[in-house]
């Protein structure tokens, strides 16, 4: 970690080499700290942070390293957190300004507040030198709130999105509408007043919608979840004509159903189209979630069955992808959710697929996984490189890495739904503001990228170029760092770096 200490650590760039086993390089070329709270190569433990003052865990519990997945830490499993109101801890260096170079340190950070803990988390980066500061940045660090309609209205399931009309158009209890000029997450949302779309009937609920080249569909489910009738299905609208921003529907057509038992269960269809391969892959399913290729001029499947039930499909027609089942001896989930999973999603991103999926009880323990493959139909591996469809009896668990779980005033958060606008990844979803709570909303982050593995967690930025400010140059580089939010929040913070380069950045 970059910010350490009271006691003013002598020289940054020799302790990280020490704990990280850094390689010193010339002047002339761009030098890079990163620093992740992992176990170095060098073999010293990470505990030994709890050794540096301002990082350990004898003020209360107030500040430290900790190695939690259910935060998802952006590098490996280590990350430092803090105490909102706990001070600043600082850093004074040996590395003196030079002039003609551009610093930049940036960090990732999110708020790691427990379930119902609405307070306000903000990191402060400053920069400065033993008299003067040369740069100080803030950044909000909470759970997005949206506004408008998307705040108050029931949502059932997740928040899914498409783009038309230069609208965002969002398709759940309610149409809801958003100018594309707008920001997703800070803008309000609007209800559609009498939209066609919420006069169709028979499509349910969990729907996943999709534009695949001139076509317009949406996906719902349809169960009877009692023993003495199993029944679950899916059935397709599509969008026959167009007038403003409404739509005029066909009538449902059920493509897929089964009968008699949970296995499989049909529900919670999501679409992805690759436009690149002019392609249209369906993920859905229950307890395993199953990966169907479909026609874009159709929407059914590519190789349509006349019997919907899944019995008479031929076994390549449902790719198995990810499960979490309820079927092992011995094994009911980990200690974050109770073993189901159901609310799938795909999602493409720089050649690799991506497969999302809601896990645990949708009142209780909900919480948002992935992995990741080279193909639409898998196999997705998690970050550990354990398959999706297999048991690792190390971690007694199946392949996943968490994205999100509880945090503050979002409660199990569920049903992922990805989409791209302006070089800008978002991800919607639902999720309850209370325990016991029945009631779904609306709920948008914007995910980023690391390695090509998603992320929640926010990159920040802290830029100068010394030449901007020349009182600074031939005095030492110091740093500040602190959760400067409510003394009740919690703020995580991974993934360090220092970049010293030439000239203008």
């Amino acid at each position: 970690m970059v910010l350490i200490a009271k006691n003013y650590i002598k020289n940054l760039f020799i302790i990280l080499a020490l704990f990280l086993n850094l390689t010193a390089v010339s002047a002339q070329e761009i030098q890079l700290v990163n620093t992740g709270f992992e176990l170095p190569a060098t073999g010293i433990s990470v505990r030994n942070w709890d050794q540096i003052d301002g990082w350990n865990t004898e003020t209360n519990g107030a500040s430290g390293v900790m190695k939690n997945e259910y935060y998802s830490p952006v590098d490996g499993e280590w990350f430092a957190f803090q105490k909102g109101g706990d001070g600043i801890i600082y850093q004074e260096t040996d590395h003196t300004i030079l002039a003609g170079k551009t610093y930049s340190l940036q960090l990732w950070a999110r708020s790691i507040n427990s379930a119902g803990n609405a307070a306000k988390t903000t990191l402060e980066i400053r920069l400065y030198t033993n008299d003067n500061t040369i740069v100080t940045v803030t950044a909000d660090v909470n759970v997005p709130q949206l506004k408008g309609a998307a705040a108050v209205t029931p949502n059932d399931d997740g928040a899914n999105v498409w783009i038309d009309g230069g609208y965002r158009h969002q398709f759940a209890d309610k149409h809801l509408i958003q100018p594309l000029t707008d920001d997703p997450i800070e803008d309000e949302w609007t209800i559609f007043e009498n939209s066609g779309y919420e006069a169709v009937e028979g499509l349910g609920w969990a729907v996943g919608p999709v534009i695949a080249g001139d076509q317009k569909y949406v996906y719902g489910t349809l169960y009877q979840d009692n023993p003495a009738n199993f029944y679950s299905s899916i059935p397709m609208i599509k969008v026959l004509a167009t007038k403003g921003l409404d739509y005029t529907w066909s009538k449902p057509i059920t493509f897929i159903s089964h009968s008699g038992t949970e296995f499989p269960w049909v529900e919670d269809p999501h679409c992805y189209y690759d436009e690149a391969k002019g392609r249209l892959w369906m993920v859905w399913g229950g307890g395993t979630c199953y990966i169907s290729e479909l026609d874009p001029e159709t929407g059914l499947f590519k190789n349509h069955q006349t019997d919907p039930e899944f019995d008479t499909h031929p076994d390549d027609l449902h790719i198995p992808a990810a499960t979490w089942p309820e079927t092992r001896e011995g094994w009911n989930g980990d200690a974050y959710s109770v073993a189901w999973m159901e609310g799938a999603a795909l999602y493409k991103h720089n050649g690799y697929w991506y497969f999302f999926g809601s896990y645990g009880h949708l009142g209780k323990d909900y919480t948002i996984r992935y992995g990741r493959g080279d193909s639409p139909t898998g196999p997705f591996h998690d970050k550990h490189g354990v398959n999706m469809m297999a048991f690792d009896a190390q971690r007694n668990k199946y392949g996943n890495t968490i994205l999100l779980g509880d945090e503050g005033e979002q409660r199990v958060p569920g049903h992922p739904h990805l989409w791209e606008e302006g070089g800008k990844t978002y991800m919607g979803y639902d999720f309850r503001k209370k325990p016991g709570e029945e009631m779904d909303y609306m709920g948008i982050r914007r995910l980023f990228w690391m390695n090509d593995w998603p992320t929640i967690w926010t990159p920040v930025s802290v830029v100068f170029n010394s030449d901007d400010y020349p009182t600074a140059i031939g005095k030492k580089l110091n740093i500040s760092f602190g959760n400067i939010g409510h003394e009740d929040s919690r703020m995580g913070v991974d993934c360090i770096t220092i970049q010293i380069s030439e000239g203008t950045d």
